[in-house]
């Protein structure tokens, strides 16, 4: 079998077909780079606009929270001063009352007076664990900076319209009134045992 002897001048062709194929790939490439890049950028650009939309609506589910909230306070805030004022004889009522102690403040969305005691009342929508402790950090800090019921007992209420039944018994057992809100708004009961925990 002969061997095929290559001019110069095919070498020279074949060098220019190399870099033109080359040249070719190369533009190729860039192009593909460029389109790679431009669909990144596009990407990267609906996540910044994909965060920005759940961040809003993420604020707006708070507001709308808290706006149900004080919604809720205010359908319940009647029939409870009504009731503190017959089943604890209650002589001041105060809703979203707050407190200003020692450069701290907080608010507590009921406090209620009568002659022997004081109530600090959360009214909740859905009862939860956790709002247990709110409460006992809100009674305490009353009984620790308030001194204008040194001779009163401090008792914690729970108001809510949605609870879980193991929840309310637990409130029971650390001594911790509870009121249901219902169709007939406000409802209080106690099991027999019941007794109220004084701090």
């Amino acid at each position: 079998m002969e061997q095929e002897v290559l001019t110069y001048q095919q070498v020279l062709n074949l060098i220019k077909e190399t870099r033109e194929s080359q040249r070719e790939a190369n533009e190729m490439y860039e192009k593909l780079s460029q389109e790679t890049d431009r669909k990144f950028q596009e990407i990267a650009n609906r996540f910044k606009t994909t965060e920005k939309l759940v961040d809003k609506v993420s604020r707006d589910i708070g507001h709308l929270g808290n706006k149900f909230g004080r919604f809720n306070e205010a359908l319940v805030i009647p029939p409870l001063e009504k009731l503190f004022r017959e089943k604890f004889h209650c002589k001041k009522i105060a809703p979203n009352f707050k407190f200003f102690m020692n450069g701290d403040s907080f608010e507590i969305d009921m406090f209620a007076i009568s002659d022997v005691a004081v109530y600090v009342v959360e009214i909740k929508s859905n009862f939860s664990g956790d709002d247990l402790k709110q409460l006992t950090k809100q009674v305490q800090k009353v009984r620790k900076y308030d001194k204008d019921f040194p001779n009163r007992a401090i008792y914690g209420v729970i108001v809510a319209s949605e609870y879980d039944k193991e929840h309310i018994d637990k409130l029971y057992q650390k001594g911790i009134y509870f009121i249901s809100i219902s169709d007939d708004l406000v409802k209080f009961e106690l099991p027999e045992n019941f007794v109220p925990k004084e701090w």
